[in-house]
């Protein structure tokens, strides 16, 4: 997360501020004494944060254009059909322009990793899901 902030040129204080969380809390993210969750995750995200990169150290792909690549109609099914079982699972319901936002938050999160890891999947979608 360090890396991130800084790439961002965020301090410490302003990506606590901006994630909705003490600095205190933002400090033992970056040192690994905590783990954030999907809130702060999606809000790192909004704030122009990798967070892929920030789950997997992998950075998120993009063409040499600089351009995004073209979605993967199959795998944003995929990660659909993943999000509302999930979902189902926790007890939740969304609309579905809802379910579209937030599996399109999720296919971007995942960025260019062509394979579609299930349990890395799965661990994102637990996340976003509780958030």
């Amino acid at each position: 997360m360090k890396e991130e902030r800084v790439r961002l040129g965020l301090k410490q204080a302003s990506a606590a501020e901006l994630c909705g969380v003490s600095r205190e809390i933002w400090g033992r993210y970056e040192r690994g004494a905590a783990v954030p969750g999907g809130e702060v995750l999606f809000s790192f995200a909004q704030a122009g944060a990798d967070i892929q990169f920030v789950l997997t150290g992998h950075r998120s792909s993009q063409q040499s254009n600089g351009e995004p690549e073209q979605i993967d109609v199959r795998r944003l099914e995929r990660i659909t059909e993943m999000l509302e079982s999930a979902a189902r699972l926790a007890g939740k319901r969304w609309p579905a322009t809802k379910l579209a936002a937030v599996a399109a938050e999720v296919y971007n999160v995942l960025g260019g990793d062509r394979t579609l890891d299930e349990p890395q999947v799965e661990r994102v979608l637990k996340l976003v899901v509780n958030r």
